[in-house]
């Protein structure tokens, strides 16, 4: 819960059962977090938080190492800060998330104007409501996450460590568009100990990040409770979207609502750099072999064989 300042009125805000989306980037959070904004019933900024960390980065002072948060980094200022972001810039409307997105990320007064305008919105009319976030960087910040909303529920999607190796290799080849802020020369997530990679192979990398991103979510939910927490294939939600996306809604407990029916006969394609096929990874089987030594126990755990 919050209180809001709006004039000299304090107004009580809370969000209820969030829904965290977590995953190694390229694993297809994104087509989840596309999927289940659908729903009415979930909140969303309709994109990845980046901005709203950046700015919990800032206000708290924390020096930044790499993307893992844990309980300790959470204090009362800046968990009041962190909701405060939340309930400013998470929306009801794919159209005024994609409005947010597109034109005033780059303007700090058109932003602070839509973000006050939302929570007064929100104090008048919703109070109480339910988010869906997702970041591949949370992978590293579940116990922080825990200790933010104890009622969340996670959802955790697995992918096979070859196409999604494939999938980072192609991303790091575009690295305008995956760049960090935080540091020079790097694409996608900061695990801790990233500095160690600076030098190695993008395939090396690659690896890395996929490895220790399901390493570090598997290890931390596994203190989590069995009822808070679904984990999912990619390959079998692009499979059966129909059974996993009704799965989903139930797990979270959300009606099964036309938004996410009309995804149960088609996924749409999201973020994708070039066309999906389950079978692209191999024009990069020369460079995904070599990785075979670090992702294959991985792999094994996550229920996946490298044939």
């Amino acid at each position: 819960m919050i209180l809001l300042s709006l004039g000299k009125r304090m107004v009580n805000v809370q969000i209820k059962k969030p829904v965290i989306i977590i995953g190694a980037p390229r694993s297809g959070t994104s087509l989840l977090l596309t999927v289940l904004s659908n729903s009415k019933e979930l909140w969303s900024q309709y994109r990845e938080t980046i901005d709203i960390w950046e700015r919990f980065y800032s206000f708290s002072e924390i020096e930044f190492k790499n993307d893992q948060l844990t309980e300790s980094d959470l204090n009362t200022s800046n968990k009041e800060f962190l909701l405060n972001e939340f309930h400013k810039f998470t929306f009801n409307n794919y159209y005024l998330g994609s409005f947010v997105r597109q034109y005033s990320l780059n303007n700090e007064v058109l932003l602070d104007f839509i973000g006050q305008e939302n929570l007064i919105f929100k104090s008048l009319f919703v109070q109480n409501y339910r988010i869906i976030e997702k970041s591949p960087k949370t992978c590293f910040r579940i116990p922080f996450i825990n200790k933010l909303f104890p009622d969340c529920k996670f959802i955790f999607l697995k992918r096979d460590g070859r196409s999604n190796i494939n999938s980072l290799i192609e991303g790091w080849k575009r690295s305008e568009k995956y760049r960090r802020k935080e540091v020079k020369n790097w694409s996608f997530i900061l695990p801790p100990e990233w500095e160690n990679y600076r030098k190695h192979s993008v395939e090396e990398i690659a690896a890395f990040q996929w490895a220790e991103s399901n390493k570090a979510a598997m290890n931390s939910l596994n203190s989590i409770e069995d009822k808070r927490k679904y984990i999912l294939k990619y390959e079998d939600l692009i499979e059966n979207p129909a059974k996993y996306i009704k799965e989903m809604a139930d797990f979270i407990d959300i009606p099964l609502c036309s938004g996410l029916n009309k995804f149960s006969k088609k996924l749409p394609e999201v973020n994708y750099i070039s066309k999906p096929d389950k079978e692209k990874w191999k024009k990069n089987i020369h460079l995904i072999e070599k990785t075979y030594p670090v992702i294959e126990p991985v792999m094994k755990e996550m229920g996946y064989l490298l044939k």
